[in-house]
């Protein structure tokens, strides 16, 4: 690369003084020298031919370089952070390029090893947004989950995973997905878009009964930032279930917080759902996730 780059500096340099040259022959008025424009085109030409080969030899050398450090700073491929997303972090100290690098390659590839070799569970979609990037014209979106696997408790990942252009309105917050984990690193998974993705209900050991929370919750205020939908969900006397993005205001002087949730609405309140409305709510006092909207007093 050292001496490409001398090369065509030195060619720069010739071409300039050809370019100096030619331009002082042309300046003289008696006699005219024949050589002035001959001598002002080559030096242009061998003067632009010189910085393109220095720049090209220059920035190809930067190339091999960067390569080369990926190479040595990852024997394992790039590190995963949290969420089976990507860390620049490289084992042994590697450039950190290591991990926009993996970032693309993983992104290209996805975790598609997962769907043989990886462990089966639920993940809920909490969040969704789209990234603005596609692989092989596939929406890219970075999704917030719950992992429920058998034996484990819940966690949550932050995951980005190709959303198949067929499956874009029915995946939303709250959808329940078919997931595959890594049982080396739990954080790391695949979504199995084999099986269709459905819409969650609470597990039965979570479920808690809208009259008991508003009996024994603690007071508080909620105003309605946006819904989502369930899938069509009904309660058992057959109101719609509505699926809510709240702030909720503790009524002890606790910082506000937001909560999703699914809720039962009374057809004569369905107005109340439009965001800005504000509701009263009780809260669970051992988990401030678990909010029920009083109707009676809205």
């Amino acid at each position: 690369m050292a001496r490409t780059v001398k090369l065509g500096m030195v060619m720069a340099g010739v071409g300039l003084v050809l370019e100096i040259a030619g331009f002082m022959g042309m300046m003289m008025i008696w006699p005219f020298p024949s050589w002035g424009v001959p001598a002002l085109v080559a030096g242009g030409v061998v003067m632009a031919a010189g910085i393109v080969m220095a720049t090209t030899s220059y920035q190809a050398g930067v190339m091999r370089s960067v390569m080369s450090d990926l190479g040595a700073g990852q024997p394992g491929g790039a590190s995963r952070g949290k969420a089976g997303g990507f860390s620049g972090g490289q084992p042994g100290g590697g450039s950190s390029f290591g991990g926009l690098f993996a970032m693309v390659g993983d992104m290209v590839r996805g975790n598609d090893d997962l769907l043989t070799g990886g462990l089966p569970a639920t993940a809920i979609v909490v969040s969704m947004r789209d990234t603005g990037m596609t692989v092989n014209d596939t929406p890219v979106v970075a999704f917030e989950l719950d992992v429920r696997a058998e034996g484990t408790a819940p966690y949550r990942v932050s995951h980005r995973e190709r959303l198949p252009r067929l499956l874009v309105g029915a995946v939303l917050p709250g959808t329940a997905l078919a997931v595959r984990v890594d049982p080396a690193n739990p954080d790391r998974l695949t979504v199995d878009w084999s099986t269709f993705p459905a819409q969650a209900g609470p597990p039965a050991t979570e479920r808690l009964s809208a009259a008991d929370l508003i009996a024994r919750g603690l007071p508080g205020t909620a105003t309605v930032e946006g819904t989502f939908s369930t899938g069509g969900m009904t309660a058992e006397n057959g109101d719609p279930i509505v699926g809510f993005v709240l702030r909720v205001e503790p009524g002890d002087g606790r910082a506000p917080y937001q909560v999703r949730i699914g809720h039962r609405v009374p057809p004569e309140h369905l107005h109340r759902t439009l965001p800005g409305t504000r509701l009263p709510v009780r809260i669970a006092p051992e988990d401030p996730e678990k909010v029920a909207v009083d109707w009676e007093l809205a």
